[in-house]
């Protein structure tokens, strides 16, 4: 990345988050350790749909700011990104997978129409009606 872009886009490591705000703190080590103002996390959904995310402490993130780098208050965590440590957890196209570190995964193949999900806890399913293999 070159001259103004690198200002306004910085990678940076997760150092504290907060949850009830969707917001975390990021240090950058290409600024000698400097932790930025909270910030808030970028997400898909967030007025009558919503989609909820935290990224955990360690995590490395990609940042967007208003304005140049010496200013780390007017700024979003835009998302991670996988690395030569976290490679992804699936290869195809048509696959939508989230994995939690228990073990527990939920993915989704839209070109075989298969949904799989394993949980290592318990799982509760409420409808108005539930309807098994109809």
């Amino acid at each position: 990345m070159e001259g103004e872009a690198r200002q306004l886009v910085r990678e940076g490591k997760i150092t504290a988050t907060y949850p009830e705000r969707h917001s975390a703190r990021v240090e950058f080590q290409d600024k000698g350790g400097l932790v930025s103002e909270e910030l808030p996390i970028l997400t898909t959904w967030a007025l009558e749909n919503k989609m909820y995310h935290m990224p955990d402490v360690g995590e490395t993130v990609v940042c967007l700011f208003a304005s140049n780098a010496d200013n780390t208050g007017t700024g979003w965590i835009i998302g991670s990104r996988f690395h030569d440590k976290s490679t992804p957890n699936a290869n195809k196209q048509d696959i939508t997978r989230i994995d939690f570190k228990d073990g527990t995964f939920m993915q989704y193949d839209r070109a075989k129409h298969e949904l799989r999900i394993k949980c290592v806890g318990n799982i509760y399913i409420n409808g108005k009606n539930i309807y098994l293999n109809e």
